[in-house]
């Protein structure tokens, strides 16, 4: 699934509990009322596809991230003092541009 379609699923599911929660909120509450009970079952499946859906964006952005620190490790370590003079070179611009002000 691309990234786009995992932000829209997401997106809709959020909007689904949302109003699920509002409504159950806005909702004249007795417990023994079938309406308010069938809103709170709603709202609860929402809530869990929802969790579903973070779990999985979860999963996916630690998946990518541990990657990623491969990579810069990779880099480092093949390249120390290639990274030793961005590491400087960085601290410089920093350096001049925090004195400017």
């Amino acid at each position: 699934m691309s990234k786009r379609n995992q932000q829209e699923q997401l997106q809709q599911q959020l909007s689904a509990l949302t109003e699920s929660v509002e409504a159950l909120l806005a909702a004249e509450v007795d417990v023994t009322d079938t309406y308010y009970l069938g809103l709170k079952a709603k709202a609860e499946l929402a809530l869990s596809q929802a969790r579903g859906a973070l779990e999985v964006g979860k999963e996916t952005v630690i998946a990518r991230s541990g990657r990623r620190i491969r990579k810069i490790n990779q880099f480092v370590t093949e390249r120390p003092w290639r990274t030793l003079a961005l590491g400087w070179a960085a601290g410089m611009i920093c350096g001049i541009v925090t004195t400017k002000r």
